[in-house]
């Protein structure tokens, strides 16, 4: 019997009991369905949470401090600190798969412009290789090292919009909620609170810290990871901190906060990451908030694809339930085709072709579906930022899947008509 043949009468046979084998390929059309649904989504959320930073090109960034946690062996652990300084910098700048390295300073302080005062969180950066580093500017320049009695700071635009009156406690807008305070008005710089407060009428406490004039030459953009932070040269935030240590504490001379480390290519961070912890550092990078979006999902795919995995092992059942009805049905017939000559091994494909048959249908249509549900979800899910994506390797792969369960499906069945003895077939009828 030909290739051709055995599809033929095993599509015909499908054909001349058409109800039952659609109630057949319908089990199978639920469980692909569901289980599509359900994969396309965790596909959706990792892409969705990758573009989420790679948009701003953070997942080649590594943050380093000088925290790390240490495994005692015997279920505890301890926090251990590594000073961060010069020589960390040049060591991490020889790891392979390194780009940049960038160390910061942090400090907080309290900015005054006329009569209003803003609390403000600064960092200290290079200027040369702020760009590299996701500190993205919405106008302005990056600020350089002090010339003078001038201090040069980028200011982020929650900043701007925080300046109060520290008398009244009122927001420095105008009538159409407009802010008082702009870029190009003048601004001083303190780390003791007690200059801002004694002036404003509070407790006559004797103000010891100076009060710097800073220029504004830039803004933060309001995206990205530091955009609440102002932006100081590094080397003139490490002067301001060593002199007023007595109100801000500090580092200390030649110590940062933390340092930034940008990775050559995505496939880097891990190698690069593995690295600094071994140096006794504490790291944190993109990949770690993709990797737990990542772990999250696959949990709830394992529940949701579990409850479509049982859908499919119901429609198996279905499937050897249509094929042994088959055989009841048609045992006459085999017994014929048993006594013409006919080979065992096409008995057997023509039963395992009606069940790969029911099992492409089922993930064809099942395919469909989840096309349809996907489109669906995307316009429900869309202000959530979650989205539906079924690639091409998971819409082949679950039609393959489909067409491979029809067939062990089959399997048991196809032997069991390969068994019947001819003379008792011709008798049963």
């Amino acid at each position: 019997m030909r290739f051709g043949d055995l599809l033929s009468i095993a599509f015909l046979n499908l054909w001349r009991r058409k109800l039952r084998a659609f109630l057949t390929v319908l089990g199978m059309t639920i469980g692909v369905a569901s289980i599509v649904v359900m994969v396309s989504l965790g596909i959706g959320i990792r892409e969705a949470t990758i573009q989420s930073f790679a948009g701003t090109g953070s997942l080649t960034l590594i943050q380093v401090n000088s925290w790390s946690y240490v495994d005692m062996g015997d279920g505890t652990g301890t926090s251990r600190e590594t000073e961060l300084n010069k020589k960390s910098v040049e060591a991490f700048r020889q790891i392979p798969g390194v780009r940049a390295v960038m160390p910061m300073v942090e400090a907080y302080g309290m900015l005054k412009s006329g009569r209003f005062v803003s609390d403000v969180s600064i960092l200290g950066v290079d200027a040369s290789q702020a760009a590299e580093f996701d500190l993205t500017l919405s106008e302005g320049v990056y600020p350089s090292a002090r010339r003078g009695s001038t201090r040069e700071m980028v200011i982020s635009s929650y900043a701007l919009q925080w300046f109060r009156d520290p008398v009244t406690g009122k927001e420095a807008v105008d009538r159409d909620g407009n802010p008082r305070v702009e870029l190009d008005d003048r601004f001083q710089l303190t780390f003791d609170y007690n200059n801002i407060y004694q002036n404003a009428g509070g407790e006559s406490t004797q103000a010891k810290g100076a009060m710097y004039r800073v220029e504004m030459v830039g803004q933060m953009l309001d995206e990205g990871n530091y955009s609440y932070y102002c932006l100081m040269d590094l080397s003139t935030l490490e002067e301001l901190i060593e002199d007023n240590e007595d109100f801000i504490g500090g580092s200390g001379a030649g110590k940062y906060n933390q340092v930034l480390v940008k990775c050559n290519e995505l496939s880097d961070v891990k190698a690069v990451k593995t690295a600094i912890e071994n140096m006794g550092y504490g790291t944190y990078s993109a990949q770690d908030a993709v990797e737990m979006a990542e772990e999250q999902t696959a949990r709830i795919q394992y529940l949701l694809g579990a409850i479509g995995g049982v859908s499919l092992l119901v429609a198996a059942i279905g499937i050897i339930n249509t094929m042994m009805m088959s055989i009841y049905e048609r045992t006459r017939e085999i017994g014929i085709i048993k006594v013409l000559g006919c080979r065992m091994s096409n008995i057997a494909g023509m039963f395992l072709a009606e069940s790969a048959f029911i099992g492409l249908f089922g993930g064809a249509l099942g395919l469909g579906v989840s096309f349809g549900l996907g489109l669906l979800l995307n316009a429900a899910l869309a202000s959530s930022g979650l989205t539906s994506v079924i690639p091409l390797y998971l819409a082949v792969g679950a039609v393959a899947f489909s067409v491979l369960v029809g067939l062990l499906a089959g399997l048991y069945p196809a032997i069991r008509a390969m068994r019947l003895s001819p003379l008792a077939a011709i008798r049963n009828e």
